[in-house]
């Protein structure tokens, strides 16, 4: 994951009846990122996707990158081990989810992952400064999470430039995800925020063409 900007397709908004062959063809289009969220009906009001699905996407899929946002509480060893085994190449949690915030993202990276933190709209980014050192990357959440489909949230763009910022300030350069309301006409703003990985769901899964649909986006991203 080289690129200066990735983007990663949420399997939320494909076509679960057909998953394998929408993950297929979004690989054959080139998607840098397979986004598989997990969510639990505690954390938020949705209940997804478990470690056999995903273990299950690896033997399928053994080249994807595979970017697992758990929101779910309570945050555990178990939960991570069972993610982390079941293929999953990223993780991220959210810090309101345990009390053990460093320990566990220290523990995604034992497990060979990568650790990412996860924040909600109303989350303060200030504790960053002081996980750095176990952090790969920060996934900001531009819609409140549950569900897809949302519109972005015009004040989170100010979160995204804070955090950009505050890594700038400490001098480490983990990657800035942004994850609702991405499409071509918000892209732009979210790259020039300080964003380099979108979460893309319904402005790509839910097209008919994917390999358009990426190009579309590519291009909205350049203009």
């Amino acid at each position: 994951m080289d690129k200066k900007h990735l983007f990663a397709g949420s399997i939320l908004s494909a076509d679960l009846m057909d998953l394998g062959r929408d993950v297929e063809q979004a690989l054959e289009a080139k998607i840098d990122i397979i986004h598989f969220d997990v969510m639990d009906y505690h954390f938020v009001q949705n209940l997804t996707f478990g470690p056999g699905l995903l273990k299950a996407m690896r033997k399928r899929f053994p080249e994807a990158v595979i970017d697992v946002h758990l929101m779910v509480t309570p945050i555990n060893e178990k939960i991570l081990e069972d993610y982390a085994h079941a293929g999953a190449s990223m993780i991220s949690f959210h810090p309101e989810a345990t009390p053990h915030v460093d320990r566990y993202l220290s523990y995604i990276r034992e497990m060979g992952c990568k650790a990412g933190l996860a924040l909600n709209p109303g989350t303060d980014p200030g504790l960053l400064r002081y996980l750095w050192d176990h952090l790969d990357f920060v996934l900001v959440m531009t819609v409140n999470p549950g569900f897809g489909g949302q519109k972005l949230i015009p004040a989170t763009l100010q979160k995204v430039t804070d955090v950009r910022r505050m890594a700038t300030a400490a001098n480490v350069k983990p990657m800035i995800e942004v994850d609702g309301g991405v499409a071509p006409q918000t892209v732009q703003a979210c790259a020039k925020a300080g964003a380099n990985i979108f979460v893309v769901g319904s402005a790509f899964f839910a097209q008919d063409d994917y390999h358009k649909a990426l190009a579309d986006l590519h291009a909205a991203l350049q203009e």
